[in-house]
């Protein structure tokens, strides 16, 4: 009997590189939106307020498998006062 470790590895190894490139970036992203929130004492519910979304939406961004679009990561650049991303 394979082990759960195996089993996730071997869908694992299903799952094209941009595909994970993909989910990397996403998780990347929604972890920094968390630190940002964390170092600043900014409660999902402030940013929502703040920006104009319900709470249920911002929580959804930072379980990492959202799919920001350029314009949410700027708006949410805006609420924060950081800039999320560096090209």
């Amino acid at each position: 009997m394979k082990t759960t470790a195996q089993l996730f590895n071997e869908c694992l190894d299903t799952v094209s590189n941009d595909v994970r490139m993909e989910l990397d970036m996403s998780f990347a992203i929604a972890d920094k939106i968390d630190a940002i929130l964390h170092e600043k004492n900014i409660s999902q519910k402030q940013l929502a307020k703040k920006m104009g979304k319900t709470e249920a939406e911002v929580s959804r961004w930072l379980g990492g498998t959202h799919n920001f679009t350029i314009r949410t990561i700027a708006k949410i650049s805006d609420a924060l006062g950081v800039k999320l991303l560096t090209i």
